[in-house]
């Protein structure tokens, strides 16, 4: 490492918040950390089309595909009226980070 990389390192460091800190401290002792849980929000079991795009970090023509495709499965309330299941949306999102 050259001077400017290691002095990115240590303003870096001494910037991180406490959780960033003992992060870092498990991953340099060599020890494995669990990703951080996904924060499931409360309410109804069933989202709309746009809250699924948001929790995916997608748009809703590759929502539509994914349906499509038969990754997920639609639920109609009413004629043209869809929603997901929010279970379904959130296992596909931790098969898209893993």
């Amino acid at each position: 490492m050259n001077k400017v990389e290691n002095e990115q390192i240590i303003t870096a460091v001494f910037s991180a918040t406490p959780e960033a800190k003992a992060r870092a401290l498990e991953v340099l002792k060599g020890n494995e950390i669990p990703a951080p849980a996904r924060k499931v929000p409360s309410g109804p079991q069933l989202i709309t089309m746009g809250k699924a795009c948001e929790l995916l970090g997608c748009s809703r023509t590759t929502l539509w595909r994914a349906v499509h495709a038969g990754s997920l499965q639609k639920v109609e309330l009413f004629k043209n009226s869809y929603r997901l299941r929010l279970d379904d949306v959130l296992a596909l999102a931790n098969r898209k980070e893993g």
